[in-house]
């Protein structure tokens, strides 16, 4: 049964999963300002979870067998599955308005919304990265002969369902960015493209990049990310680029020192990167030059969480949820538990929750409580 704990809008607000689970009160209290209050909570019903992730509003947690749960950020069940074998490699879900599409080492596992199969997509060639889908379109890394290729896969038909491959001569290990209808690939060796559902490439040539393809001077082991504000590639050469999306020239560049490993998390005004043996660095997304110094860096940040308007929320290398001054990198509360296994990133300008799974496997919503005199349950017993 869900257990259902306060949110803070509503004096007693309850989350059910499916029709027949009925809520449960839960004692509640006033909640001091600088602290996490619990908004919801339900049960995976999974003995174990092994991976958790945060999809188009859509919780999706995963047990070592590939059976999944899959919950909306409200905390209603959507749906409980097994969606491969249990000694398949599942990779992250693609969830669409009408679908979930979950890759594995030779399918594409087609489900809808609740759960219900649709569909297997029988592929040619192994998977070598995760995907990602526009409209009837999945863009996923395959395996080749050659070094690897980009394969668009459709969702719409029975058969032939290539609708191109491209050549990209060395490997995709990691998922490609969307903007603007618009995928960015990343290779192993250091190379960025950007390519359109014609499979034409977007960027012009120029004497930086007389192929169209933007190049490191190292590796790119983690997945890009994009926005309006840019594509951010980060790559062992040490440094984090941000280029232009439309010519793949480069507008800024941040010099780590030591091989940038992790992706960049881009929210409305800020650029957040691990940094190994540095901590979580902050950096001004609207800054004028090209280039950018730390705002701040968290020793103790492992993971950013969410932001808003004044707060970073990170968890730490203990566990433990900390809420950071965006401007100054200063903790200003705390968490007073270890007890997240696993959390996801949530960027939402206008909602700081922080979606994760707790050591005994239960689904929680969290939120910060930034003034005084709300009632609800303190975040303290996950």
């Amino acid at each position: 049964m869900h257990r259902n704990l306060l949110s803070l809008a509503l004096l007693a607000a309850f989350v059910g999963g499916c029709a027949t689970h009925k809520p449960t009160p839960v004692p509640v209290t006033e909640v001091p300002a600088g602290s996490f209050v619990t908004a919801w909570s339900a049960p995976s019903d999974l003995k174990k979870v092994s991976k958790f992730y945060l999809e188009n509003n859509t919780l999706v947690a995963f047990d070592p067998k590939n059976k999944v749960v899959g919950f909306d950020t409200k905390g209603a069940l959507k749906f409980q599955t097994s969606v491969a074998e249990p000694e398949d490699v599942v990779g992250p879900p693609m969830v669409q308005a009408d679908r979930i599409i979950f890759p594995t080492s030779a399918t594409l596992e087609i489900f809808t919304t609740n759960g219900v199969h649709l569909k297997s997509l029988q592929l040619k060639q192994p998977l070598r990265s995760p995907g990602v889908a526009i409209d009837q379109t999945v863009y996923v890394g395959i395996d080749s002969e050659t070094g690897g290729r980009l394969a668009a896969i459709a969702l719409d038909r029975p058969y032939d369902i290539y609708r191109w491959t491209a050549l990209t001569q060395s490997v995709i290990y990691t998922r490609p960015a969307v903007h603007d209808n618009v995928v960015f690939v990343a290779t192993e060796n250091g190379r960025v493209i950007a390519i359109n559902a014609n499979r034409s490439l977007l960027w012009p040539k120029a004497p930086e990049m007389p192929d169209s393809i933007f190049h490191t001077d190292g590796q790119i082991l983690s997945a890009l990310t994009a926005d309006e504000g840019g594509i951010y590639v980060p790559s062992t050469d040490t440094k984090l680029y941000c280029l232009e999306p439309n010519t793949g020239r480069i507008r800024w560049t941040y010099y780590a020192g030591v091989p940038v490993t992790h992706s960049a998390v881009p929210t409305s005004d800020t650029v957040y990167v691990l940094i190994d043996g540095q901590g979580l660095v902050a950096l001004d997304k609207k800054a004028n030059g090209t280039t950018r110094n730390p705002r701040w860096t968290y020793a103790d940040g492992k993971q950013l969480l969410s932001d808003d308007a004044k707060n970073a929320y990170v968890l730490t290398n203990s566990g433990t949820i900390v809420a950071l001054d965006k401007a100054t990198g200063k903790v200003r509360f705390e968490s007073q538990n270890t007890h997240l296994a696993f959390a996801a990133t949530h960027v939402d300008p206008k909602d700081a929750t922080i979606f994760g799974v707790t050591k005994d496997w239960q689904v929680v919503a969290i939120k910060p409580v930034l003034r005084g005199g709300v009632v609800g349950s303190l975040a303290l017993a996950w």
